[in-house]
């Protein structure tokens, strides 16, 4: 009798343990690249300075095999290990994350803009042997943690010690959720998870030897680290990667390296329409991909009108790994804009290969075209476990489908026979801030624990770059505790990007007799004191 585990891991049919006609593993590309095209160039990594490090094919399958030998001789760690990584958008960071994965270790993605004791508790949760950081990543941060080698100076350890064999079904990669520890969960992603997503992307976007792909996010992010490291990878194309998005030398790259396809958030968007200068972007170029934060439609027009270029609106979760859903690469115009620029908002898609995504009801049946449900799937992308949270996994695998808690609708478009997907709302109050997932619920509680705080509670209300921005609401005179304060207790646990852009001094927070929170209430009220628009 199939589980709710089997039944959310199943394709088409297909159970879990039966792998989709793809190599099963990320790493199992690099050798073979190496092989067929070893001197095309794989990574292209931009320093903040205007200079650039590239590595080919070659030099990954080599250099990471160094890392590899040296994380199982020198940390003594292996398969079924865990290892820690802060990385940067650089070079090494990259070598490193593929020679941990070679020597048959899972990887915690961690934040370098984390503070250092969410970073310790995520890495001792999951028991990490050690942590390792970016050469980037100063070493205040994180003292205990462990520069990345520079891999050309190790020893070449091929013939005396060889990879381990990786079970393309066993942990490769674990990234928080949103809030502090007392809340984030854990997710658990597999080699194969990751391969299955990475074909999926190659095959949705026709990635193939010789296209560029530029991307900006940061690595530690599944949107990165799946689209442009992974993909390109399983593609044999080129990764062009940006140490940070930067309003003014992300055109520069543009024009430089000419790439088909860039990764992107609404915010950068929004950034690039203020700042683009040239009349069109070089010929060669496609489209961007946005995800992590949603996307108006306004914003989609602009992009059209000033920059001649289109958006594919993509979908996922970490514990999807990466996208579920993607727009098309090949709509007619009338479809591109009756599904992204003449609604009220914008499609996230179709669903991509390896993966189900289905709209259902209450009562766990399909809702019908239009109707809104919340956004559930299933697929051999879907994460494994939360890592240490049996409740968790059992609740989320519920009824044999991933339930992502998004509310939204799906329609049937009858002139390609596709179904797309949009985006309502959430059920869950997490908010996403410049692409960072924070837990509201997680904010309430560390701002109600700081003395003579009487009550708080926190929105999240739509900004036009930031995708969303937090407001908190702070019941108390102004004299018992100041702005400061508060954002000095609430950086201790929460990432600067995410914190409050505002705090509003309120005589009480809206709760119900039973004291439950009235949290749309609330995010009404803010908005109008301070002329935003609350969360749809």
């Amino acid at each position: 009798m199939s589980t709710d585990f089997d039944l959310a891991h199943s394709y088409g049919g297909v159970p879990f343990d039966r792998t989709l006609p793809i190599e099963p593993t990320i790493i199992a590309h690099i050798a073979a690249r190496a092989l067929s095209q070893g001197d095309d160039p794989f990574l292209t990594a931009a320093r903040a300075d205007g200079g650039v490090v590239t590595l080919t094919y070659r030099d990954l399958e080599a250099l990471s095999r160094r890392v590899s030998s040296w994380v199982r001789r020198r940390l003594g760690a292996g398969s079924g290990d865990v290892l820690a990584l802060v990385p940067t958008n650089e070079a090494s960071s990259v070598v490193t994350l593929f020679g941990a994965l070679r020597a048959g270790c899972a990887l915690l993605l961690l934040s370098p803009a984390d503070p250092a004791g969410r970073l310790r508790q995520l890495a001792e949760a999951l028991g990490a042997k050690a942590v390792l950081r970016s050469p980037d990543v100063a070493a205040d941060v994180l003292p205990e943690a462990i520069p990345v080698p520079e891999a050309a100076s190790l020893e070449d350890g091929a013939a005396s010690d060889p990879d381990p064999a990786v079970e393309p079904r066993a942990d490769a990669l674990f990234f928080g959720t949103s809030g502090s520890t007392a809340t984030s969960k854990l997710v658990a992603q597999s080699h194969y998870a990751a391969a299955v997503n990475a074909e999926a992307l190659r095959r949705h976007h026709g990635l193939k030897r010789g296209d560029r792909l530029l991307g900006c996010l940061p690595i530690h992010h599944v949107n990165c680290l799946h689209f442009t490291i992974f993909a390109t990878l399983a593609a044999g194309a080129h990764a062009v990667l940006a140490h940070a998005f930067d309003p003014f030398g992300y055109p520069r790259l543009v024009e430089r390296f000419r790439p088909r396809i860039a990764s992107v958030v609404p915010s950068i968007l929004e950034a690039l329409l203020g700042v683009w200068r040239q009349p069109a972007l070089p010929g060669d170029f496609e489209y961007f991909v946005s995800a992590a934060a949603p996307l108006t439609a306004r914003t989609a027009r602009a992009v059209r009108e000033k920059l001649g270029a289109r958006i594919l609106q993509g979908y996922g979760l970490t514990e999807t790994t990466n996208f579920s859903t993607t727009m098309p690469a090949d709509l007619s115009e009338d479809a591109y804009r009756a599904h992204m620029l003449d609604v009220e908002i914008p499609s996230i898609g179709a669903a991509l290969y390896g993966n189900e995504v289905a709209v259902l009801d209450r009562g766990g049946e399909r809702a019908a075209p239009g109707e809104i449900g919340e956004i559930c799937m299933r697929g051999h992308n879907v994460m494994t476990r939360y890592a240490g949270n049996d409740e968790a996994t059992a609740e989320a695998f519920r009824g044999g489908w991933f339930h992502s808690g998004d509310l939204g609708y799906e329609i049937d478009d009858r002139r390609d026979g596709r179904r797309y997907f949009t985006i309502t709302g959430r059920s869950k109050n997490i908010a996403k801030v410049r692409g960072e997932s924070v837990s509201l619920d997680e904010m309430d509680r560390v701002l109600r624990a700081l003395p003579r705080v009487e009550d708080a509670a926190c929105v999240a209300l739509q900004h036009p770059l930031l995708g969303e921005e937090i407001v908190a609401a702070i019941a108390g005179s102004q004299a018992a505790v100041g702005d400061a304060e508060i954002l000095a207790h609430l950086r201790a646990v929460f990432a600067p990007a995410v914190l409050p852009r505002r705090l509003v001094r309120l005589e009480a927070i809206p709760r119900t007799p039973t004291g439950k929170l009235l949290r749309a209430d609330l995010a009404r009220r803010l908005a109008a004191l301070v002329g935003a628009a609350p969360e749809r």
